[in-house]
């Protein structure tokens, strides 16, 4: 622990005697006085008493005074009594010998006696003996140095335990002269034990490290620091120094046999460990021989001293690789074999009745991969219960004949699904002390299956489709005769099934000869035919093409006369729509959900100067019809999005200049946009009487404007006056009354508050009607304002004409006016900045500082009235008002009032 810095020794004793001295020295001259009482006229003797009774209050205030001094000084010492009596480290005061002068109960109970016992003592007997030389160097070092000194020191207590302690000492001296040392005496047992302890477990690690079997090194920052005996004879080296210093990649191939970057996978693997607290892979280098080696290597990292330091445990498993390999690619030709024929295969122990399965064979029945035998039972039991009894049968009869089988059956895997499979197999040959084995074969054909299923369902469904629905289908010979004719649609002409087999096509249907004959040369067709029946028109689409294989041209026709019906009354429908849409006076135009333009009425086509040929089918976005095209598009892309959109009065949608009522409606269809729907209709008479209308009631506005400012300007001056020719003239004459009549010398108090009264009378006269204002106007005025006040110093920049209207720069004066009073009265500010200025036909008004700020809220009412009749005062000016201001950051006031 630090000692604080030295402080000025204060002594409380010396500073009571001095004030004893004071009182005595005092009462000296009382008695004094006393003596010479006699010799002195009534008159001074009043004044003398008058002294005395004025000192005996400056005495008892001082009495008190001292009575408060003690008790606080109490206070502080019993606080730092606390702090030094319950610290929990160990406080002693020293003196040049070592005896010990204070001591705190900490290092009493470290020491395992009383403070009685210890005061006095010399602290050197506590110390072990072979360290005493050491502590009275370091007692003495601390006594005759001004910097603060330590040592680390064994300490016998008295219970017979020792502890180590770090001593910390600083020498000071005392009011009376005497040199003595402070001393902080830290107990550092667990730390010195902990060292102690690893020092023994690093020469364990140490010792382990050189005499293990397997290789070790030691890797930091991605270099070799340490290896053992073994690491060494792994890679063929004869010293440490063909190793350390290296990185595990500089003996490695540029790529390891899985393609990557060794330098990309050791960053890899390094990062993993990290992450995982350990990691282990398999990795090829060379040996210093320049011989392959392959190794299993853990990685391992340690945190040494704040660092952090890989352990990493080598293994050779070459040879065990070498095997791997040869193992593998015997096995991938195997497979290679197996996956050809998408077989699985199967071996039965029939003394053990344990079955050998590879992962197809399991796949096949929906058994999880497992590499170790189960009993044969399980693949009966995946075997559908209708197909089991055969099954068993065929294994039985190949058992007992040992001969080869073949079956076709059902598999059942554990969610339900039912696959087809065909297994084959035969008895092995037995020689002599070997397991009877039966080895077999298994494939799934739940796809052959499927197909031929799948098959028979299209046939059945073509059949149900040709029976329940209004289609027919016809086979023809090259020459155009029916091999068959079928279907439900022949029955809305009263004809039944192969009715007109053996007959012309030619002949029945002659109106379909010319689309026919490029089906019976081998193309294939699509069209649509009709023909009258019973007084109705029937229509019938026709889809075919032409077997090779079978020689028959196939026609597939299917009854839309209820569609075409429906065509024709769509149409009609549309022709009378467009006749409606072209008769409105408002310009209408429908789009899709892409933005294409699908309807365009003859209003849309007078006010935009495009006919429906131009547009009818392209994004409206296209065409620049608007001034304001971006906002225009972007409203289009609101309603295509199902928000309905309402502009009312808008100007230079289309640059004709008239203003225009906007409708864009979403249209649904079961909920789901499917376009929108545009709707203009002219406004410009409407707006055009808004906008006289508005200007003539801001020219009424502006007039009771000048109306208000000008009686409120004038009731300030009757005002002003009455201050400045009334109340202030009554001031002065008082004051000149008093000077006269009493006789007060001139620093009398109420002749300066007089002064006082008089001098803000004039400014509140002045601040009411400012004369400078109306004399040299708004900048010369605001400059005269800024003078006014000291604090905070206030900077204008004032560039405005001198002829502005008088309404204007007495509005912007109050402004300014009531803005600086806020600032003085709330803001705090260091520094204020006023910017007038006029740009274009707009007066700028800026007033910021650098205050304390606030939380400004545009919709929170205020709570004085400064804020609102600024605003008010703006509005009235049709000017625009803001306010910027955080906590902490100060405020900007922003003013802008047009001149027009």
């Amino acid at each position: 622990m630090d000692f604080a810095p030295d402080m000025p020794h204060h002594d409380p004793q010396s500073d009571s005697a001095q004030a004893l001295r004071h009182l005595r020295d005092d009462a000296e001259r009382k008695r004094l006085v006393a003596q010479s009482i006699e010799t002195k006229t009534p008159e001074e003797v009043r004044q003398l008493a008058q002294g005395l009774q004025i000192h005996q209050i400056e005495l008892e205030m001082q009495l008190e005074e001292l009575q408060r001094a003690q008790v606080e000084s109490e206070s502080i010492r019993a606080q730092y009594v606390d702090l030094y009596d319950f610290a929990p480290i160990g406080y002693c005061t020293l003196t040049q010998a070592g005896e010990i002068r204070q001591l705190n109960l900490h290092l009493s109970n470290l020491l395992g006696h009383t403070r009685r016992e210890l005061l006095g003592r010399s602290f050197a007997l506590f110390v072990a003996l072979p360290q005493r030389n050491e502590f009275s160097e370091f007692l003495e070092a601390a006594m005759q140095q001004e910097q603060r000194q330590s040592c680390e020191v064994e300490i016998r207590c008295s219970s017979g335990t020792s502890i180590f302690a770090r001593l910390q000492g600083l020498a000071y001296t005392d009011a009376n002269g005497e040199r003595l040392c402070r001393l902080v005496v830290l107990d550092v047992t667990p730390q010195r034990t902990a060292t102690e302890a690893l020092k023994a477990s690093e020469l364990r690690f140490r010792t382990l490290f050189e005499q293990s079997a397997d290789a070790v090194l030691l890797v930091e920052n991605g270099y070799y620091i340490d290896c053992n005996n073994a690491a060494m004879r792994l890679l063929g080296a004869t010293d440490k120094s063909q190793i350390l210093g290296k990185t595990i990649q500089e003996t490695s191939p540029e790529f390891q046999p899985n393609g990557q970057r060794s330098s990309t996978l050791v960053m890899e693997y390094m990062l993993r460990a990290q992450q995982q607290g350990s990691y282990r892979f398999e990795w090829l280098r060379n040996r210093l021989t320049g011989e392959a080696l392959w190794m299993e290597i853990v990685v391992t990292p340690l945190v040494v001293e704040g660092s952090t330091v890989l352990h990493v445990l080598w293994r050779d498993i070459t040879e065990r690789k070498f095997n791997d390999q040869r193992l593998r690619a015997s096995e991938e030709r195997l497979r290679l074999a197996l996956q050809g024929s998408a077989m699985g295969v199967w071996v039965w122990d029939l003394n053990t009745d344990e079955l050998y399965w590879d992962q197809r064979a399991q796949e096949i029945i929906g058994h999880p991969f497992n590499a170790n035998p189960v009993s044969f039972s399980r693949l009966m039991a995946a075997i559908h219960p209708e197909d089991l009894a055969n099954a068993s049968a065929v294994l039985l009869r190949a058992r007992q004949n040992q001969q080869p089988f073949e079956l076709e059956h059902r598999v059942v895997w554990p969610d339900g699904t039912i696959r087809f499979v065909t297994t084959s197999g035969q008895v092995l040959p037995v020689a002599p002390g070997e397991p009877l084995r039966l080895t077999g074969l298994i494939r799934d054909v739940t796809a052959r299956y499927e197909r031929e299923e799948e098959l028979d369902y299209k046939n059945r469904l073509l059949e149900h489709i040709v029976n329940n629905t209004p289609v027919i289908l016809g086979r023809l010979t090259p020459e155009g005769k029916y091999l068959e004719l079928i279907g439900k649609g022949l029955r809305r002409m009263e004809i039944a099934d192969n009715q007109l087999a053996n007959q012309s096509i030619f002949d029945l249907f002659p109106n379909v000869s010319e689309e026919v004959k490029p089906l019976l040369a081998g193309q294939q067709v699509s069209f649509i035919s009709r023909g009258p029946h019973n007084d109705e028109m029937l229509y019938f689409q026709n889809y075919g093409f032409f077997d090779e294989q079978k020689k028959q041209a196939i026609l597939f026709a299917i009854d839309i006369t209820a569609s075409e019906q429906m065509k024709v009354q769509l149409h009609t429908e549309k022709e009378f729509t467009e006749q409606l849409l072209d008769s409105t006076v408002d310009m209408i135009a429908a789009l899709n959900q892409e933005g294409h333009i699908t309807a365009w009425n003859h209003t849309a086509e007078i006010q935009t100067g495009l006919s429906a040929e131009q547009v009818l089918g392209h994004p409206l976005r296209e065409f620049q019809l608007s001034n304001n095209q971006t906002e225009f598009c972007a409203s289009i892309d609101k309603a295509l999005h199902g928000e309905p959109v309402t502009r009312l009065g808008w100007k230079d949608i289309i640059r004709t200049g008239a203003y225009y009522d906007v409708y864009l409606v979403p249209l649904l269809r079961d909920n789901a946009n499917v376009g929108a729907l545009l709707i203009m209709r002219e406004a410009t008479a409407r707006e055009e009487l808004l906008i006289e209308t508005t200007r003539l009631k801001l020219r009424q506005q502006k007039e009771v404007l000048d109306a208000i400012l000008t009686a409120q300007e004038d009731e300030r001056r009757r005002i002003a006056e009455a201050l400045h020719n009334g109340v202030g003239q009554l001031l002065y004459a008082i004051k000149l009354h008093l000077e006269n009549t009493a006789e007060l010398p001139r620093t009398n108090a109420g002749l300066a508050l007089l002064d006082e009264a008089i001098r803000a009378t004039r400014g509140i006269s002045f601040e009411l009607t400012p004369g400078v204002l109306e004399d040299f106007g708004l900048e010369t005025a605001l400059k005269e304002l800024v003078k006014r006040i000291p604090k905070p110093p206030i900077r204008l920049h004032c560039d405005i004409p001198r002829n502005l209207p008088r309404t204007i720069q007495v509005a912007l004066y109050r402004i300014v006016q009531e803005l600086l009073n806020n600032i003085m009265k709330h803001a705090k500010a260091g520094e204020v900045f006023v910017y007038l200025e006029q740009v274009d036909q707009q007066l700028h008004l800026s007033v910021e500082d650098d205050g304390i700020g606030f939380e400004y809220q545009q919709t929170t009412p205020s709570k004085g009235i400064g804020l609102s009749s600024i605003r008010n005062r703006v509005e009235l000016l049709n000017g625009h008002f803001t306010i910027q201001s955080r906590p902490g950051h100060g405020t900007i006031v922003t003013i802008q009032v047009p001149l027009a």
